[in-house]
C-alpha cells in the first residue's frame, strides 16, 4: 500500500477490521490513501465498495486481492467444520467475489490488472495446513482459468506466490522459522514483486517469488491431450 501511494497512485485500502486498516492508511499518508470497510466474504459488501470507488474516483485500474488467513492444522480429522468454512470463505470465495465485482469497472476504465496474493502452497503440498493449501490451489486455478476471458475485456489477471512472508500470520513464530534455516520475506519485497508483475504485461500466470529473487512465472506441465 505504502509503495504504490508513494509512487503517486491513488490507493483505496480495504479491511474488515476498521481500526487496523485505518491505522495503515494513516501510516501511508492521508493524501494518497483512503479506507473503506470491506468484508471479502460478503458479495453485497463488495458491490457497495466498488460503487463507492466508481462514484468517488470514476475509474479503477489495479485490484490487489490480498485477504487471507491460516489455520495451521495438518490433521483433517481435527479440522472443525466452522474453521474450514471460515478459511474457504475468506481465502477462496473472497477472491472469487473480488474478481467478479471489479471487472466491470476495470473494463469501463479501459482495462487494467488484477493481482491475487496466492502462495507457494498454491503450487505444491503444504501438509501442516491442509485447508490453506487447498484454498490457494483453488485461487491459482481461478487465475489460470479466467485469464483467457478477461483479456478479451482488456483485463490481465495473475497470482503472486511468495514464500513465507512476515505478516500477521507469523507473530512470534518468525524466530522459530529463522532458527530452522527458513528465510522470511519482508512485505515490501512482495510489494516490489507485484510491481514487477504489473509491468510484465503477462496474464494467467502464477509468479513464484523466493527470498531475494524477482517473481518468475511457474512452469506448469502441459495437460496431456491438449
Amino acid at each position: 500500500m505504502t509503495r504504490f501511494a508513494a509512487a503517486g497512485a491513488k490507493v483505496v485500502a480495504t479491511d474488515v477490521a476498521t481500526a487496523a486498516a485505518d491505522d495503515g492508511a494513516q501510516a501511508a499518508g492521508r493524501a494518497t490513501v483512503e479506507f473503506h470497510r470491506l468484508d471479502v466474504t460478503d458479495p453485497e459488501s463488495w458491490t457497495s465498495v466498488v460503487a463507492e470507488i466508481a462514484s468517488e474516483h470514476g475509474r479503477l485500474d489495479v485490484v490487489l486481492l490480498n485477504a487471507g488467513i491460516r489455520l495451521g492444522q495438518g490433521d483433517i480429522s481435527r479440522l472443525s467444520h466452522d474453521d474450514y468454512h471460515r478459511l474457504i470463505d475468506i481465502n477462496q470465495h473472497g477472491v472469487f467475489y473480488g474478481v467478479k465485482s471489479t471487472i466491470d469497472l476495470l473494463q469501463e476504465s479501459g482495462g487494467g490488472d488484477i493481482v491475487v496474493t496466492a502462495s507457494r502452497a498454491s503450487l505444491g503440498p503444504l501438509s501442516n495446513d491442509l485447508a490453506y493449501s487447498m484454498s490457494k490451489h483453488a485461487v491459482a486455478g481461478l487465475v489460470r482459468s479466467i485469464a483467457p476471458d478477461l483479456i478479451t475485456r482488456g483485463i490481465r489477471i495473475n497470482a503472486i506466490c511468495p514464500a513465507t512472508v512476515d505478516t500477521g500470520f507469523l507473530t512470534a513464530g518468525r524466530r522459530e522459522l529463522e532458527a530452522a534455516g527458513i528465510t522470511v520475506m519482508e512485505p515490501d519485497e512482495v510489494a516490489e514483486g507485484v510491481s514487477v508483475i504489473l509491468e510484465s504485461g503477462r496474464t494467467g500466470e502464477c509468479f513464484v517469488q523466493l527470498p531475494g529473487d524477482p517473481p518468475m512465472p511457474f512452469p506448469f506441465a502441459p495437460v496431456p491431450g491438449r
